[in-house]
């Protein structure tokens, strides 16, 4: 969620808006804060990892802006009790990020904070679970079952096993997809995901013609939603619908493990590993702007962390 946001000098303005972080706050108003410079997905992130922080505070009857270092220190001891080291880096990132902008002032650099995030990555080590790889050998099975079924649902969502896995789409991308990021070129359906073209199997393209021909339309959101009665909304497909879909999947082959939203990039990816593709060529088919999730795919953990370590940037210990 790393951006290069505005420091509020006006001082009138900085008062108000610290007056409102004081308190829960709305969505609008961490985008208004953060200058537009969030998608959605982060500003819901951001809103809800301080209003936890700001309730924390309330509770505790002190203040959350600015905040002590104490009162940051005590927040994360409680919230490690039932959170990942991940989302408690989250946090620290999210507190950090609104104080400078309206304080100037980085309560999470202290030492005491800092110390306290040394002791639970050490304790939560090992609390990140690997995601569960969607292969082409599922793929291959759910064609099996879905590929001559006349559900409607089952038509789109094997289309979008197919284009998910062929071409490592990420969520935010299979819903931007529309009718102009199709290129068929003689026959051979391309998709455009900026300057990129990544054209489909033989397969993908059956089953995406065949979902093309119930969608019965020329523009709009490539994959829409349909309602429980099967019938066909023009709206696209939301997060909560892409969720379900990709768990759906797990479902119909009668797994006990669940896919997520990674899953077809982590199978896509080792299968290109698996064919000797290099790294830094899955990197740049997979449109990650590092190696690290690649490396962290295949299983190559050092690496992966090595990779990290050139987006990180070290805070003094105040």
């Amino acid at each position: 969620m790393r951006k290069n946001v505005r420091v509020i000098t006006d001082e009138a303005l900085k008062k108000s808006l610290t007056n409102t972080f004081l308190s829960p706050v709305s969505l609008e108003d961490v985008d208004f804060l953060t200058d537009g410079a969030y998608a959605r997905n982060s500003l819901l992130a951001l809103r809800k990892d301080w209003n936890l922080f700001v309730e924390f505070c309330q509770k505790k009857h002190v203040m959350p802006l600015p905040a002590s270092a104490a009162a940051v220190r005590l927040f994360l001891e409680k919230e490690s009790q039932h959170r990942k080291l991940a989302t408690l880096k989250r946090y620290t990132v999210t507190i950090s990020r609104i104080h400078k902008i309206l304080t100037g002032i980085d309560p999470t650099s202290s030492v005491a904070v800092r110390t306290v995030l040394s002791q639970l990555r050490i304790v939560k080590k090992q609390d990140a679970k690997s995601t569960t790889a969607f292969t082409r050998a599922h793929l291959e099975l759910l064609t099996e079952k879905l590929a001559n079924s006349p559900q409607l649902t089952n038509v789109r969502n094997l289309a979008i096993y197919f284009l998910m896995f062929e071409c490592m789409l990420k969520r935010s991308e299979l819903k931007k997809l529309d009718y102009q990021s199709l290129v068929d070129n003689n026959g051979v359906i391309s998709i455009c995901l900026g300057q990129n073209q990544y054209p489909l199997s033989e397969q993908a393209t059956l089953c995406l013609n065949r979902w093309l021909a119930y969608r019965g339309t020329d523009h709009g959101a490539l994959f829409s939603a349909i309602d429980k009665h099967g019938n066909l909304n023009s709206s696209p497909l939301d997060d909560s619908s892409i969720y379900r879909i990709l768990r759906a999947a797990s479902d119909k082959l009668g797994l006990d493990l669940k896919f997520s939203g990674q899953s077809l990039r982590v199978g896509a990816v080792a299968e290109m590993a698996e064919k000797g593709v290099k790294v830094k060529d899955i990197q740049h088919f997979g449109r990650w702007q590092s190696a690290a999730m690649p490396y962290q795919y295949i299983g190559n953990r050092t690496q992966a962390a090595a990779e990290r370590l050139a987006f990180k940037s070290f805070k003094p210990w105040n």
